[in-house]
This record gives C-alpha cells, sequence and structure tokens, in this order.
C-alpha cells in the first residue's frame, strides 16, 4: 500500500478540541483567504474556547462584518465553534526573527488585555 499521511506543522502547535487535534496553521489559512481585507490571522485556545485573533486592513464596520465570517469560515471548513473573535491592527499579532507566530505571547497579551483590540466579539 502507497497509502500516507503528511502532518504540516509542528505537533507541539496542535491544538486539542472535543477529543480532535486540529493545526492553527490550517484554520489560519481558512480565515485569511475569507477575506481580502485580513492581513494576518492566528488562533489558540483559551480554556475549552477556540480565539481567533485577526489583523485588518480596513474600516471598523469591516471588523464588525468579519465576525459572522469567520465564525461560519471556522465552522463550514474544520467543523469547530469559534469561542471568541478578536480584531486588531496589523502588526499585532508577534512574529519572531524566523517568521514565526508566536501564538503563546499572543494568548498572554489577549488575557492581560493588551491587544488594544479593534473589536472583540465572545460567542459562548
Amino acid at each position: 500500500r502507497h497509502d500516507a499521511l503528511y502532518v504540516v506543522g509542528a505537533l507541539d502547535e496542535a491544538m486539542e478540541l472535543r477529543g480532535m487535534r486540529y493545526h492553527p496553521i490550517d484554520i489560519e489559512t481558512s480565515v485569511i483567504r475569507a477575506h481580502k481585507s485580513v492581513t494576518e490571522c492566528a488562533v489558540f485556545t483559551w480554556t475549552n474556547l477556540l480565539v481567533v485573533v485577526v489583523e485588518l486592513d480596513g474600516s471598523e464596520q469591516e471588523a464588525l462584518d468579519l465576525v459572522p465570517l469567520v465564525t461560519n469560515v471556522v465552522l463550514e471548513e474544520h467543523y469547530l465553534v469559534v469561542g471568541v473573535v478578536v480584531v486588531v491592527d496589523i502588526g499585532v499579532i508577534p512574529i519572531n526573527s524566523r517568521g514565526e507566530k508566536q501564538r503563546m505571547h499572543l494568548r498572554d497579551g489577549f488575557l492581560a488585555d493588551q491587544l488594544d483590540p479593534i473589536y472583540v466579539a465572545y460567542n459562548m
């Protein structure tokens, strides 16, 4: 047999939600593709909730429009319910010198209320 499974992404970055393992890059790519004004995206878990942080190059009205769009894209493509959508300005998602997203630093900033978001939507 020549069947194979390829896992792209670091296993230590994998998130477990509802007993399934998800790789952040898959969800982030779906969100970035969903709207032309989304420049970057990062996801992480907070307790048992999926948090999606979206960098927006657009107006405040677009920020409001992004929430249902992000929620629907993640639900339709990954069968996950988004717990929190955070819309931020460009450059808020921390990137290290190798160009990798620093999701845990972002999570810490979110929990410490240091992201200065344009808009936050809680879907609890």
